[in-house]
């Protein structure tokens, strides 16, 4: 995984006031608050991991153990064959049962990668379940999709596997104002996290319209996916 990139000012050509931060690997979560999941709660401490996992269907515990332990199965396996709700459900039936999954997963997979693939992932159980933009909002408001972040966090405080040891892995490079990169550099040492899992668990929660700035003109800079070949596109200008 790469680590954050506190280049300074002097061996950097960005402005002086910015600064970059360099991350990879796929994000940590800070555990939601809601009261409505206190009782299901995956909470990222050691002391708490051993927690047994309530079913929301009301079944009994799972297991006290960590997800690791829990993992029978090879946790480098990369598909769960999760099964997503059925169509005609309510929204809150299908939340139900995708927590139910998650529950199974939880004790099948020592890997975060896999789970928030198969559970959060583009292909994952939850946009399978949740096709509009309304009741995808929906579910990432709700308290079960706050459940299957606590999880991750549970997960990702175990697994010390290398980040592309299931799927490759891709880094992104951003700019931002030194003030930001203090405020980051602060929070990553009270939490004891390196910057770049703290960026990667602030990437896993979503992005609120309200705080989201509005885009002026044309979009610039490099665009998700593919880049293609650089030296290509010069050599063809």
């Amino acid at each position: 995984m790469a680590s954050a990139d506190q280049t300074s000012s002097s061996q950097s050509s960005a402005p002086r006031h910015l600064e970059s931060v360099t991350f990879a690997d796929r994000p940590h979560t800070a555990s939601p608050t809601s009261s409505d999941s206190k009782s299901n709660s995956f909470p990222a401490t050691e002391s708490r991991l051993r927690q047994p996992i309530a079913s929301p269907t009301g079944n009994a515990p799972q297991s006290n153990a960590a997800p690791a332990a829990n993992a029978a199965a090879d946790p480098a396996s990369t598909t769960l064959n999760l099964t997503p709700p059925s169509s005609e459900l309510s929204n809150q039936a299908k939340a139900q049962q995708i927590l139910a999954l998650a529950v199974d997963a939880f004790a099948k997979t020592g890997s975060w990668v896999v789970f928030y693939r198969e559970l959060l992932g583009l292909n994952g159980v939850v946009h399978k379940s949740f096709k509009t933009e309304e009741s995808l909002t929906w579910f990432m408001n709700s308290p079960e999709h706050a459940e299957l972040q606590e999880m991750v966090a549970a997960m990702r405080s175990q697994d010390n596997s290398k980040g592309d040891a299931v799927e490759p892995e891709r880094m992104i490079t951003i700019r931002l104002p030194k003030s930001l990169h203090d405020v980051l550099t602060a929070e990553s040492e009270l939490m004891k996290l390196s910057i770049n899992k703290l960026c990667i668990t602030k990437l896993l929660q979503p992005a609120e319209s309200r705080f989201v700035p509005v885009q002026q003109g044309r979009r610039r800079g490099r665009r998700p996916g593919p880049q293609g070949s650089r030296k290509k596109s010069q050599s063809t200008s």
